[in-house]
């Protein structure tokens, strides 16, 4: 399977690619007697009821009828196999699954497997889909918007398609110009019928000068456009009257009706996106911090004094992000208070996916492991592959590395 390669953001920023290798993966569940590699809390102490992140000894696992693989007598979870044709590049929004199973095919799957539609665009463009920095697709009830990426053998831009959402046929498409500096779309968005999205390219950040647009959900034109000198466009999410506009080490804030430039705030993001969720936008970082929609004013913030490698997953009632070393960090929702820290084998470079009160984390060796969002109790650990990406859904788990799709149960 040909597969985008996977950069972490601080590989991103030296310029040296992560390479992915593929590793053979079964389902594993949690054994009792796991304890290597020791599990801190915020405190520097060890964690109340934690002995350590467990590992999983594979000696003695067992295939069950389904298909499940097993190791051990005790488990929290267990992935057992629901449906299959999976194994391509995913993400989800609007309540479903998207894949990629070509570089030019789009796949709308409903969790219980049943395919909504496929799509297709031009040959010589590479959708753009990925739970990560990559991902450049929205959906919602008036659309499917998803960017795709310019490729060396054709001499354009990248382009917006829009499709129906249900039929998948093609409404609309936005070329940008085929100047070699937009040929990349990674952040995209709707709103009060218009499509906002950014292009740009590849290479250091002080040769791009991308572009934020507004177009026409309906027709594709053109109706406002904001122009950047420098860096990368990473995530864009609008609310109210407000534009908020990541890039790689910067967030700016416009008036969304006038585009006028608000405020601009220096932040040590990076590569890792932010995330929006019920009124609270939520900036990875060395200092992760919270700040009200759609004011843009500050909630809470707090040092991690760590390499923030990720973005961020929200939860019910925490926020959580990865780092360098191998840490998975966990914050109050509300307030910013500290409430756990574990550590994996291997860079978190994924964001942290939260879904029914587990935080499910992917280190860049190839290990997905899962812990109670409450408690940050290990709860699951199998190794699947280097660099693979995975989002969570409706209780179904899918990845880019297996062609399954798994029912997450809980013990």
């Amino acid at each position: 399977m040909t597969r985008e390669p996977t950069w972490s953001r601080r590989s991103l920023l030296r310029g040296s690619a992560g390479v992915g290798v593929v590793a053979a993966a079964g389902c594993l569940r949690l054994t009792d007697d796991s304890t290597e590699t020791p599990t801190d809390a915020p405190g520097g102490t060890e964690a109340s009821g934690q002995s350590g992140s467990a590992t999983t000894d594979s000696t003695g696992s067992t295939d069950s009828p389904d298909g499940t693989t097993t190791a051990g007598s005790a488990s929290e979870i267990e992935l057992v196999p629901a449906w299959s044709g999976s194994s391509s590049a995913v993400t989800a929004a609007d309540g479903d699954f998207f894949f990629r199973p070509r570089f030019t095919r789009l796949s709308r799957v409903r969790p219980d497997g049943t395919t909504v539609f496929e799509a297709e665009v031009a040959d010589g463009y590479l959708l753009s889909i990925s739970p990560t920095l990559r991902n450049g697709l929205y959906a919602d009830d008036t659309g499917v918007y998803v960017g795709a990426g310019a490729r060396d053998e054709v001499d354009t831009g990248a382009r917006m398609y829009a499709f129906d959402p249900e039929r998948g046929v093609e409404r609309w498409m936005f070329e940008e110009p085929g100047d070699g500096r937009h040929d990349s779309i990674r952040a995209v968005t709707a709103v009060d019928g218009t499509v906002i999205f950014g292009s740009q390219s590849s290479g250091s950040g002080d040769e791009q000068r991308p572009i934020v647009r507004g177009v026409d959900a309906e027709s594709g034109e053109e109706r406002w456009r904001i122009q950047f000198s420098e860096g990368f466009i990473n995530g864009i999410v609008a609310r109210g009257d407000r534009l908020f506009v990541q890039q790689t080490f910067g967030l700016s804030i416009y008036r969304l009706s006038t585009r006028e430039l608000l405020e601009e705030r220096r932040l040590t993001a990076g590569f890792s996106r932010f995330a929006a969720a019920d009124g609270t936008l939520f900036v990875p970082g060395e200092t992760v911090r919270a700040l009200r929609l759609p004011a843009g004013d500050e909630r809470w913030s707090v040092s991690t004094d760590r390499s923030v490698n990720t973005g961020v997953g929200v939860g019910e009632t925490g926020v959580f992000v990865g780092t360098e070393s191998g840490y998975v960090l966990g914050y109050d929702r509300g307030t910013g208070d500290a409430l756990w820290e574990s550590r994996v084998a291997g860079v978190v470079e994924h964001p942290p996916v939260v879904a029914d009160g587990v935080v499910w984390i992917a280190s860049e060796r190839g290990d997905l492991s899962a812990f109670a969002e409450a408690t940050g109790e290990l709860l699951y650990e199998e190794e699947i592959a280097s660099g693979f990406e995975f989002t969570v859904l409706d209780g179904i788990l899918n990845d880019d590395e297996r062609d399954t799709a798994y029912e997450i149960r809980r013990g």
